[in-house]
């Protein structure tokens, strides 16, 4: 590994969720792959941990919803 920070080329989205559903894991940076989706839009070093979404729940229930923003990775450009 000759590089030691991760500049993430992304889209942002807002995504309305039920509270509480959404699922994420914690990945280093150096193992983001092109289409994870992120919850942090920033550069990254590479032993960062990011929270990369697995999975969230929208239904038509009354449960509480919650706005986030997702961010797509479409580049990594590894310095």
């Amino acid at each position: 590994m000759h590089y030691s920070c991760i500049n993430p080329v992304l889209t942002e989205e807002n995504a309305i969720i039920d509270k509480g559903s959404l699922k994420t894991k914690k990945k280093f940076a150096f193992l983001l792959e092109i289409n994870d989706r992120v919850t942090v839009n920033r550069n990254f070093y590479v032993n960062d941990e990011v929270d990369v979404i697995l999975d969230y729940e929208y239904t038509n229930s009354k449960r509480p919803k919650e706005n986030i923003k997702i961010y797509t990775i479409h580049e990594l450009i590894r310095e």
